[in-house]
């Protein structure tokens, strides 16, 4: 349309919401912003019809079911994708009865507001004590800064194109390779594994 083609390298959006992600390609391409919604909804429309095959990190299946059954926890899901493409990935993969809240980027431009959003929803619905009770998983250096933003307790995952230095420079509370079930993760997450009982074996 405009003659002009933008570098769309993933590891460059890494950590962006969708419609800062879509509102940064129009402005080198050279489109007005009144096209975002047409975008994002072109977008959605490709997303739900193009084949699937995604495959869960490390751990993540395990570590859901474990968290399922405790009293201590509420699992949600944060991510910088807008509802309708999060949900897909959601119902793909299997995972989307496991999240009792989900915070999606449909009304975001970038991850900081989306996630301080968050971190407030939970601390008031579930009369937490402060903010830190709440715990920001992410892979990218912006993840842990945006949980710093919303002084939430982050972990930084090194299962993506991030190293565990990298996450650990941008201020990590706790770094882990992957989501495995260990007790340095438990720990993390202040989750009592005895209270589990037989029904998970954390690898140390």
């Amino acid at each position: 349309m405009t003659g002009k083609a933008p570098l769309v390298d993933p590891s460059r959006f890494a950590g962006m919401v969708d419609p800062q992600i879509c509102r940064i390609i129009l402005t080198e391409i050279g489109v007005a912003d009144e096209f975002l919604p047409k975008i994002l909804a072109t977008m959605t429309e490709v997303y739900q019809k193009m084949p699937k095959e995604l495959v869960l990190n490390r751990g993540v299946k395990e570590l859901l079911n474990i968290l399922s059954h405790s009293t201590n926890h509420v699992l949600g899901v944060l991510t910088g994708n807008i509802s309708a493409i999060a949900k897909e990935k959601l119902t793909v993969t299997g995972i989307s009865e496991y999240f009792k809240e989900s915070f999606y980027a449909d009304n975001y431009d970038d991850r900081n507001r989306l996630v301080q959003d968050a971190v407030q929803v939970c601390v008031s619905k579930y009369s937490l004590e402060s903010t830190k009770g709440v715990i920001i998983v992410g892979d990218t250096p912006l993840d842990v800064k945006a949980a710093a933003a919303a002084h939430a307790t982050s972990i930084g995952i090194a299962s993506g194109v991030y190293s565990m230095d990298t996450l650990s420079q941008a201020g990590a509370t706790t770094i882990l390779r992957d989501l495995t079930p260990t007790n340095e993760l438990f720990t993390a997450i202040s989750f009592n594994i005895a209270d589990f009982g037989n029904r998970a074996k954390p690898t140390t």
